[in-house]
């Protein structure tokens, strides 16, 4: 599968811990996860952008 071509749905989990930030994506096809911290000040946006490349990213290496 390629990264750039994956569709499907991708359900993301946010926790908030202090002064930093934990998102997780999940693929729901193969319930494969991804997960980046970063500060708790970074968009919502910035941080989902990363955790779903970072899942794509996976299933990419993984499907290979």
């Amino acid at each position: 599968m390629n990264e750039l071509n994956h569709s499907g749905e991708i359900y993301l989990e946010f926790q908030v811990v202090g002064h930093s930030q934990r998102v997780t994506a999940i693929d729901a096809k193969t319930g494969m996860e991804a997960t980046v911290i970063g500060p708790s000040k970074a968009t919502k946006e910035h941080m989902t952008n990363l955790a779903v490349k970072k899942l794509k990213r996976r299933i990419s290496l993984e499907s290979n």
